[in-house]
């Protein structure tokens, strides 16, 4: 697989009902860009005892596909301004997703090989209500390992 080799950073915020989580995720993964898309591409850190899981994430103007394939399977497609609906399968079985996307961004600076994709919207999961989310992805080349 070709593509830049980064670092990922993604830092997650859930509000719901008052209360506020954050989920960091940390990874090292492959940046590519076909055209006016661009993938991102990276294997999830395991828990233990669970099996890894590779997630794809596609994004181009005002548009965001994250696909998770392993002890979770997930497609999801973010557009801005639209509610889409998607099937999140997890080890508890499947369950149907509702986003309405408020923004999706990227932004990529070439001279400094670093970059941010950002997402929020509402989340609806077997329809009830799962929070509003906040995402933040920051990409850095990795250089030392290219």
């Amino acid at each position: 697989m070709e593509g830049l080799l980064v670092h990922i950073h993604m830092k997650t915020q859930i509000h719901d009902q008052g209360r506020k989580e954050t989920n960091t995720v940390k990874a090292t993964g492959r940046l590519m860009s076909k055209g006016q898309v661009t993938y991102l591409r990276f294997e999830e850190p395991a828990e233990e005892g669970i099996d890894k899981t590779m997630q794809t994430v596609k994004v181009q103007q005002g548009e965001m596909s994250v696909i998770r394939k392993g002890a979770v399977n997930m497609n999801q497609r973010f557009v801005t301004g639209v509610e889409t609906e998607g099937t999140y399968h997890s080890p508890y079985g499947p369950m149907r997703m509702l986003t309405d996307t408020k923004n999706v961004r990227f932004l990529w600076d070439e001279s400094a090989s670093k970059g941010e994709i950002q997402l929020s919207y509402a989340l609806t999961l077997q329809g009830e209500f799962a929070g509003d989310y906040e995402m933040r992805v920051t990409l850095k080349e990795d250089k030392e390992r290219q």
